[in-house]
């Protein structure tokens, strides 16, 4: 019978490493079929082995460039048995499998995670943990086959460390490296920018929708008696001139840094909940960062005048 036991991540297991770890207690054998690995995942593999006795592991691994050599020198001075998927055949390597033999059957772990620190423990990744039973052979055989797929054309470490292969994927690391960071860099820069730009669209929401609130809700004098609806024209005017020229920052500055009139009929109505003070300085809005500290600090000395001068009337 086979059973789905747990997700990762979940309360019982909230990364990869921790569910790996609880099948791994009373194992008899872990294989996994890996694609990415790392130094900093051969220790947490080595942790695990060190934490269960005389654990037998197995582990295919995707050769050249992806792996780092050194990490499957380790996995194997730890008692591993690596084979390594290289050539051709190695750019197609993509799996993320654990099958945990035990002595009633088989814990199989799948899911999105290579065996990096990053991959078991500190990224976002999902993985499914099923229980087979050792009387459902038909499930039992499906799984050694999938692994079988995995692990045909790969070589035995020993056959491949020292060869020119094996040479040339050591000496092209430090280049490689050099390659990862600034990747890393670019990376960097597009989240920054994916970043910004959500934030400033957040702003503009926030923004416009004070323009629609503030006109549905807020009434001031009219010049023939009476009073009508306040319309923040020349507010929702400059906002819209704003996109695509200096973005709507450097526009609330402005009005910030000398409250317009707009400012005077929403104290009248005694509504600060629609001043774009209170956008300023709210710290839990995505957008805070991209105001300077002098504009929230102006910001804040409206709001507190205001409510000065509504405290003394």
């Amino acid at each position: 019978m086979t059973r789905h036991r747990a997700l990762v991540p979940s309360a019982a297991y909230p990364s990869g490493l921790d569910a790996l770890a609880a099948l791994a207690d009373g194992a008899i054998r872990i294989r996994g079929a890996i694609a990415f690995v790392t130094a900093t995942g051969a220790e947490l593999l080595g942790s695990l082995i060190a934490a269960n006795g005389n654990l037998q592991v197995d582990l295919v691994a995707r050769g050249a460039p992806i792996t780092e050599p050194a990490a499957l020198d380790r996995l194997d001075e730890l008692g591993v048995a690596v084979s390594v998927v290289v050539g051709t055949r190695a750019t197609r390597f993509h799996p993320k499998l654990w099958l945990v033999d035990h002595a009633d059957g088989m814990r199989v772990l799948a899911g999105s995670g290579n065996l990096t620190r990053g991959g078991m423990r500190d990224n976002d990744e999902q993985f499914e943990e099923l229980d087979i039973a050792s009387g459902d052979h038909a499930s039992l055989g499906a799984h050694e086959q999938r692994f079988g797929r995995f692990a045909e054309f790969a070589t035995d470490l020993g056959v491949v460390r020292g060869t020119p292969y094996w040479n040339a994927w050591q000496k092209q690391l430090e280049r490689r490296r050099e390659l990862e960071e600034q990747e890393r860099e670019l990376d960097d820069e597009l989240m920054r920018a994916a970043d910004a730009s959500l934030a400033v669209e957040a702003l503009y929401a926030d923004l416009v929708a004070l323009y629609e609130q503030t006109k549905s809700e807020v009434r001031i004098a009219a010049h023939g008696g009476g009073t009508r609806a306040y319309v923040a024209s020349y507010f929702k005017r400059a906002i819209d001139q704003s996109r695509g020229a200096s973005g709507p920052v450097p526009v609330v500055a402005r009005m910030v840094k000398a409250p317009t009139e707009g400012f005077n009929h929403l104290a009248e109505a005694e509504r600060p909940d629609l001043m774009v003070e209170t956008l300023v300085v709210d710290a839990a809005k995505p957008y805070h960062h991209l105001f300077s500290a002098t504009t929230v600090a102006q910001a804040q000395a409206s709001l507190d005048a205001y409510h000065a001068n509504r405290g003394s009337r």
